[in-house]
């Protein structure tokens, strides 16, 4: 399961299209705040990964990231922007898996999320790998989460 927040309708219906036409459940949300309400909820499923817009009305992406870290510090986000601010980025990066700039390449994007997913499939079964460290699943991402050594 992923969570995507983005405030841009069309941006939120692609993203989810690429996402489940490769089989993965998503649920969409359409602000941080409408999020952080799902969040403290009593329906909250824990998603594998939260993919973020950074600039939206209310709370920006790169604020959702640290409260959602908080609530789940080991919880992956991923921060979607076409407008990095790199006095937020700077903290935020801290808290984050991965950052996509706008436009995306679906390759890309897909290839993020399965990588993404091999590292949690990889936590959820094999207990040895411990968090936090530097991932080695791909080399195009920095992931601060372990998944290889």
């Amino acid at each position: 399961m992923f969570h995507i927040i983005d405030d841009e309708a069309m941006l939120r219906e692609v993203s989810e299209t690429i996402l489940t036409d490769y089989g993965y459940d998503v649920l969409c949300f359409e602000s941080g705040n409408q999020y952080l309400e799902y969040l403290k909820s009593p329906n909250f499923a824990k998603p594998t990964a939260v993919l973020s817009d950074v600039t939206m009305p209310g709370i920006n992406g790169y604020d959702l990231a640290l409260e959602i870290r908080k609530m789940l510090p080991f919880q992956k986000i991923i921060l979607i922007t076409g407008n990095p601010d790199f006095r937020h980025h700077k903290e935020a990066a801290q808290q984050v898996c991965y950052t996509l700039s706008k436009p995306f390449n679906p390759e890309k994007f897909i290839a993020m999320v399965a990588s993404i997913t091999a590292c949690h499939q990889l936590h959820q079964t094999d207990k040895q790998h411990a968090y936090p460290q530097v991932c080695s699943i791909d080399s195009l991402f920095h992931c601060p989460f372990a998944c290889h050594q």
